[in-house]
């Protein structure tokens, strides 16, 4: 295409125009033209924008142009299209508004958005006065102060030295305002009319008229604009060292009266500078607007990835497993007619609505959202109107140096939980500014946050599940919270758990009582799944009397096994190897619930938050939200030995992390081959320093460590349970499957030694060697070591229909683990405490609770059975097979240390 439609929005006027990129000018003088007053509302001047493009259209049909342009004065998210005007006078009731998606009432042509001076200063340098100029700066005076910085004709905007962070000028400090307020059309108004109460003008036009007629006092006002100029401008231009400074904009026209006077002090400053004024005007944002809109829309990717990862999404229909098979997207049914499906569905129960908060987690797809609900609601003759909650954050410095003290420094891994709310990534009054278009049909306030606005409208909140926000982040197509940057993938997961997910978990559970509608946003749009807030928080409770099991998912690592390739149907055969199943964690692990054959995915968070105290029972005050205990799956069959490593203490990890609880481990070996080993505790002659010393020296020079030296090796059997208390050296040995048994943190394990072995990325895992020496306990070592870490199981009780163990835990672990072996079915009593149940040998079973409740439960699945329970039966689906099952509980009268 050689057409492409410029648009210019000012403070007094809206222009378009057709541009020929042949020609770098007007074609055929099509232009269109509206006046415009800043402080108009919403409507007014959407209503103008859209009149400029269809008497363009009226012209030339758009269907022969290659896209449009638009030229709009900043702060705005240029990408998205979102007006972030604020703190000055024109276009406060744009702020926050999607003009983007105005656009598209009038036109499907692709829209790209520019700084209004940076269009101007490109214009210039295709066909203007910065023609042929290799650096140069252009500054644009009228109702504001506009500034671009010009190398060629790339637009310089990085912070560096010569050149303002965007390459603003208008809001740098000057005297005892900003820029923008000494060299603006108000400032001469302003000045004037307090210098000359009796001769007020209106604009600058007024006051070069009275100069050219002779008037000294105008005059000198120039002269004192003059001035000022170049006493703000001077740095810049000795920093910048541009061949031109260009002065446009309508001031610019009045140029007779200033202009040799800036270059006269220029000169006595000895600055070469060549100062020019701008030759086409107010076609020049135009011109600009529509070469850099051809030039994007020329470079734009057609495909980006998503997600980064081999694991599959969750589908939107399962049906359950049949007995015996793994369940990867096992779900709580929840009857009929519970769950929607579809942008359509959404699109019925929004328009029913004048004012809509649609708020939700971090790693929502916004952009698209609004793309497709947008178009939906178009096609239903609905005039919505999309503010954005992103406007009225804080700016990224402001939100990296806010949580700075909870990363950790360069520490790749730990960093401390912030006592942040998501409150404190926004400016309130700038929240508070955002309102509603009263003249629209909808009006919709959107992004993470928006809740946190004073509208008083129904809220839709959409979640997505921990490991998808991974996957989409390690795509780098999503950022932290109130980043516009993509940090390395160990950063940004730092800033996740320690910062990120904290915030909005809070947030989260504020929501909960308020949430009208909740919406699944892991797939596209079209197969989104929504429930509505009251069968939502049914559903929960119903499941906090009965039962539940959590989505598990999958992750390879650097020693990863091939067990649960070949044992768990669903899951992505090409990937080299799987590491973990995280089979019940609070803060990374989903819950699924059926309706209709739809299983829709909501975070673990919000059983906890809204029934924690039927969950936990005795025990919940204790931990409140923090469900204490963790099962996952360590897989090494044909895999590679785990590192070396130990956990912290409980003080330790309260000091430094923030954290109300250690993490206490057991292994329990789910099956093995090949003789395997688990590495535990010390040898009897261990020297703390010498292990030290050559533990340090392996990292430094690369060198193999006999590691049997220091720690000992067990053999381990199927069915075997060790004990591993925080501050314990341990690792799991290769060819074993490990159902890991522990307190709930997890990503506290301080790697001491690492077998010399690359990362999944090639590249050394980071070893936190001098945090374990800190934490271990060097006296477990020896036979102690047999006698209190290698759990010696004793029989409880034993009939015809079950044996019933005790492995006894470790005193500093504050949960225990019964198994129990049976043919037929047993009766369990929750006794005021929540149960964590697997399967470790036969088929499934059946669980029926007393509310009548049933469901089927397979091989080496997690379940938990909820303390509000009270009393469960355990049926045995194949009596040909013994069932053996672990159940894992907290202890009585249990407090953290």
């Amino acid at each position: 295409m050689k057409y492409y439609l410029g648009i210019d929005i000012g403070g007094t006027h809206i222009k378009g125009g057709i541009v020929n990129l042949l020609t770098n000018d007007i074609h055929q003088n099509i232009l269109s033209h509206e006046e415009l007053n800043a402080t108009d509302s919403t409507s007014s001047i959407i209503t103008k924008v859209r009149k400029v493009i269809t008497d363009i259209q009226a012209c030339m049909p758009l269907s022969k142009l290659g896209g449009i342009g638009i030229a709009m004065p900043g702060p705005c998210d240029y990408a998205k299209g979102i007006v972030a005007i604020y703190g000055v006078p024109k276009f406060q009731s744009l702020f926050g508004l999607n003009l983007k998606e105005e656009i598209k009432k009038v036109s499907d042509l692709n829209t790209v958005f520019i700084n209004d001076a940076s269009a101007y200063a490109l214009g210039e340098y295709y066909a203007g006065a910065a023609k042929d100029t290799s650096r140069s700066i252009i500054v644009t005076i009228g109702t504001g102060l506009g500034s671009t910085f010009l190398e060629n004709d790339t637009v310089l905007n990085e912070l560096t030295e010569g050149i303002p962070e965007h390459g603003y000028l208008y809001n740098i400090p000057y005297r005892d305002g900003m820029a923008d307020d000494f060299f603006s059309t108000r400032w001469f108004v302003n000045t004037w009319n307090m210098l000359f109460p009796d001769k007020k003008v209106t604009g600058v036009k007024e006051i070069a008229l009275r100069a050219s007629n002779g008037d000294n006092n105008a005059q000198s006002l120039f002269e004192n604009f003059a001035s000022n100029f170049v006493e703000f401008i001077t740095p810049f231009l000795l920093n910048f060292k541009p061949e031109k400074l260009i002065i446009g904009g309508n001031i610019a026209k009045a140029s007779d009266f200033f202009l040799d006077n800036i270059q006269f002090q220029l000169k006595k400053l000895n600055l070469i500078t060549k100062i020019d004024i701008c030759k086409l005007w107010d076609m020049s944002p135009l011109i600009g607007s529509a070469i850099y809109t051809s030039n994007i829309l020329e470079n734009m990717e057609n495909t980006k990835e998503k997600r980064h990862t081999q694991q599959f999404i969750a589908p939107t229909n399962s049906t359950a497993t049949p007995s015996g098979e793994y369940d990867i997207y096992p779900a709580f049914p929840l009857g009929k007619g519970k769950i929607g499906k579809g942008i359509n569905q959404l699109a019925d129960w929004i328009e029913k609505h004048s004012q809509i908060k649609i708020d939700g987690y971090i790693g929502v797809f916004w952009d698209e959202l609004i793309i497709k609900l947008g178009e939906e609601l178009r096609k239903r003759g609905k005039n919505v109107r999309f503010f954005h909650s992103s406007v009225a954050m804080k700016d990224p410095q402001t939100i990296e140096k806010m949580i700075a003290p909870y990363l950790g420094g360069d520490n790749p891994l730990f960093g401390t939980i912030t006592d942040k709310h998501l409150v404190n990534w926004f400016d309130e009054n700038k929240l508070n500014s955002i309102q509603p278009d009263p003249e629209a049909d909808l009006n919709i306030f959107i992004g993470t946050g928006a809740a946190l606005s004073q509208w008083k409208a129904p809220l839709i909140y959409i979640d997505i599940p921990k490991n998808e926000i991974q996957f989409r982040m390690r795509a780098g197509a999503i950022n932290n919270l109130g980043l516009d940057y993509r940090k390395d993938n160990q950063q940004a997961y730092k800033q996740l758990y320690f910062v990120d997910w904290i915030v909005l978990n809070k947030h989260k559970k504020q929501c909960l009582p308020l949430i009208d509608l909740l919406i699944d946003g892991q797939r596209e749009w079209d197969e989104l799944l929504m429930i509505s807030g009251n069968d939502l928080r049914e559903g929960l409770h119903k499941m906090s009397r009965n039962f539940f099991r959590v989505r598990p998912w999958f992750e390879p690592g650097a020693w990863g096994g091939q067990w649960m390739k070949n044992h768990i149907q669903g899951l992505n055969k090409e990937v080299n190897n799987l590491a973990w199943s995280f089979e019940l964690m609070v803060l990374e692990n989903g819950l699924m619930l059926e309706s209709d054959g739809y299983r829709l995915e909501v975070s673990f968070d919000f059983l906890m938050y809204s029934d924690y105290q039927n969950i936990l029972g005795e025990c919940s005050e204790t931990f409140k939200y923090d469900f204490p205990i963790r099962f996952d799956f360590l897989d090494t069959f044909d895999g590679d030995n785990l590192s070396i490593q130990c956990h912290p203490r409980p003080r330790y990890i309260q000091e430094h992390f923030n954290m109300p609880f250690t993490q206490d481990e057991t292994y329990y070996i789910l099956d093995c081959k090949n003789s395997p080993c688990v590495y535990l505790g010390f040898q009897d002659n261990i020297v703390p320093e010498e292990f030290q010393y050559t533990l340090e020296r392996s990292q430094q020079k690369a060198t193999k460590v006999e590691i049997e030296r220091f720690v000992q090796k067990h053999q381990a059997k199927k069915h075997d349970f060790f004990l591993i208390p925080n501050g314990t050296i341990h690792a799991s040995g290769k060819d074993c499957v490990v159902l890991e048994i522990s307190s709930a943190p997890y990503i506290f394990t301080f790697k001491m030694y690492d077998w010399i072995r690359m990362g999944l990325d090639g590249k050394p895992r980071p070893l936190n060697i001098q945090h374990g020496m800190n934490n271990l306990y060097f006296e477990r070592k020896g036979e102690k070591v047999i006698q209190e870490l290698i759990c010696h199981p004793y029989i409880m009780k034993e009939n015809q229909e079950c044996t019933i163990e005790h492995l006894p835990t470790h005193k500093e672990h504050f949960y225990d683990v019964y198994r129990y072996t049976f043919k037929d079915r047993i009766q369990m009593n929750t006794e005021n405490t929540c149960h964590v149940c697997m399967i470790v040998e036969g088929d499934s079973v059946c669980i029926e609770t007393e509310d009548g409740m049933k469901q089927r439960f397979n091989y080496a699945e997690t379940f938990v059975i909820p303390a509000a329970a009270r009393s469960y039966t355990i049926i045995n689906e194949n009596p040909d097979k013994r069932i053996m099952l672990v159940k894992a509980f907290v202890k009585k009268e249990v407090t953290l240390k």
